[in-house]
């Protein structure tokens, strides 16, 4: 059998994508919404029936959280998901699960250039690594090391470290967060939800009492209207978001390039071409040079999990 599966799981949407590697031609594609599921499995037979293909020999799947002994529980989603019950369940012969943005990381060595937006040119070092991270629902990341010309990613959970602010006013937004969490990660800060939590603070340093419920996209359209409190949000999101990858970037020596996904950096890519996003990722100090270097990209393809999953997937296939 020549048919295979990839998908992209997220916390708030699902791509799959069906392949005949015999004939090399798509079979399928489909979007769908994570919470109309109850599992992934349910999901996939949907898929199955609404294109009429009962049976793959191999299936590749990105999903968000760590994967371990062919399982995982997913960190935004209420799905445990087992490559075993895939497989009986829904006839598939091979089933391979992997974290997202390990496959993000694969996809990113299948995009064009019109799929990326340059924000810092730098001096590329094809010798040297890569760093592919992303904030959407939850925060991704996925180190790539550079064997002898060849990226192989390596999973993370890069995006639960601690949050360690940069100034004054980031201080305050730790201290204020304890007050909820007793572990604030930067992913309690850089994701969708985390756009929410800056805007709420603001709204109470800006107001004395905070606004609820404003969520994500509506905080974007907010700031585009001349809004104070969604500016103040934004900004210090991105400024937060340049100064971690930086770090990241630093401790991965990334010199082949900086990679940005998720669902949120595209979508605010007014913002992120702003000097407050590079001048954060820069301000390290002496090591600013090193990072004057680094490439930086936005990746613009939001089907880069996908394309990964989908390599990885032939790759299976043809071994």
């Amino acid at each position: 059998m020549s048919k295979i599966l990839a998908g992209d799981v997220g916390a708030t949407k699902v791509f799959l994508q069906a392949y005949d590697t015999s004939s090399q031609a798509l079979l399928a594609q489909a979007r769908y919404v994570s919470d109309n599921f109850p599992s992934l499995i349910d999901l996939i037979q949907s898929f199955q029936q609404q294109f009429e293909l009962p049976q793959f020999s191999t299936a590749c799947f990105g999903l968000p959280g760590p994967v371990s002994q062919c399982e995982a529980k997913l960190t935004n989603l209420p799905w445990w998901v087992k490559a075993h019950q895939i497989e009986e369940s829904c006839h598939i012969d091979t089933v391979v699960l992997l974290n997202d943005f390990y496959t993000a990381a694969l996809g990113v060595s299948e995009l064009n250039e019109d799929d990326l937006l340059c924000l810092q040119p730098g001096i590329p070092n094809p010798f040297s690594n890569r760093l592919v991270v992303g904030a959407g629902s939850g925060l991704g990341v996925a180190p790539v090391k550079n064997c002898a010309g060849q990226f192989i990613p390596q999973s993370s959970e890069g995006g639960h470290i601690d949050f360690a602010p940069v100034n004054e006013r980031q201080i305050a937004i730790l201290n204020w967060c304890r007050q909820k969490w007793s572990h604030v990660s930067y992913e309690r800060l850089l994701s969708g939800e985390g756009l929410e939590t800056l805007y709420f603070f603001f709204s109470i340093q800006e107001h004395g009492h905070g606004r609820r419920g404003l969520k994500a996209p509506l905080i974007h359209q907010a700031a585009l209207d001349g809004e104070r409190t969604a500016n103040l949000a934004l900004d210090m999101f991105v400024e937060i978001y340049g100064a971690y990858i930086g770090n990241l970037a630093l401790i991965w020596e990334s010199n082949a390039g900086v990679y940005i996904a998720g669902g949120i950096a595209p979508k605010i890519s007014d913002w992120m071409t702003k000097p407050i996003f590079i001048n954060a990722f820069l301000n390290k100090g002496r090591m600013r040079g090193l990072l004057e270097d680094t490439p930086v990209y936005l990746v613009l393809n939001e089907k880069v999990g996908l394309l990964g999953a989908m390599r990885q997937a032939m790759n299976i296939q043809s071994a």
